[in-house]
């Protein structure tokens, strides 16, 4: 019997990128992040983890504004690509690991809290039956003064039609209202001015904080 892939392994990542099929592979960071960082909402400066980071684009950019990086994904291909980019920066390092693996207690699997979390889509692309153990995963790794950022897409009552820029899974705003309550405060919604043409007006960027 074949056995069936899912989004919770590496593998599943691996043969999208090897088949071409990373739609949400943008080729550069994402433009509303750019404005973002500039941005009086975003921290000056701290330590930065990149979830579910892909080919890193996005992580290069928190490394080339000063930030130091640590991009975390489990498959090969964007792993080794990240490779690539981190070698011209000095503040930029990967973890290869799933990122429900990661500890800020354990050397081996991370062993420190950030400033910044950030999640571009990753969220998304988990399984649902999964997202309050990311949610959880978010918790534990920042800062009780620290910053979460989430950049959510598509955001949609209607499923995945028409969505193909992103990842597997769509969201709705009132799923993640349910899922943050009482872990974490909304602090901001962001709704980008730049995003790219096959996300324009179907993403969102939330800002939360701890509930303590």
């Amino acid at each position: 019997m074949k056995s069936i892939l899912t989004p919770n392994l590496p593998q599943f990542w691996e043969n999208l990128y090897i088949e071409g099929k990373d739609d949400w592979t943008l080729g550069i960071a994402a433009p509303p992040l750019l404005d973002f960082i500039k941005s009086p909402l975003c921290p000056k400066n701290g330590d930065v983890m990149v979830m579910a980071a892909g080919k890193g684009f996005c992580a290069e950019a928190w490394a080339k504004h000063g930030y130091n990086t640590v991009a975390v994904d489990f498959c090969p291909t964007a792993v080794d690509y990240m490779e690539l980019i981190a070698d011209n920066y000095d503040n930029f390092s990967i973890l290869n690991m799933d990122i429900f693996s990661l500890s800020p207690f354990d050397e081996k699997k991370c062993g420190k809290k950030f400033d910044i979390i950030y999640d571009y889509c990753g969220f998304n692309a988990i399984h649902p039956g999964r997202r309050d153990e990311c949610v959880e995963v978010w918790y534990k790794m920042l800062k009780d003064d620290g910053l979460m950022v989430g950049f959510f897409g598509p955001l949609s009552d209607k499923g995945r039609e028409g969505q193909e820029a992103f990842p597997p899974y769509s969201i709705s705003r009132s799923e993640l209202e349910v899922r943050f309550k009482g872990i974490f405060n909304i602090e901001e919604k962001i709704m980008p001015k730049n995003s790219v043409k096959a996300r324009a007006g179907k993403e969102e960027i939330w800002l939360l904080r701890k509930v303590l």
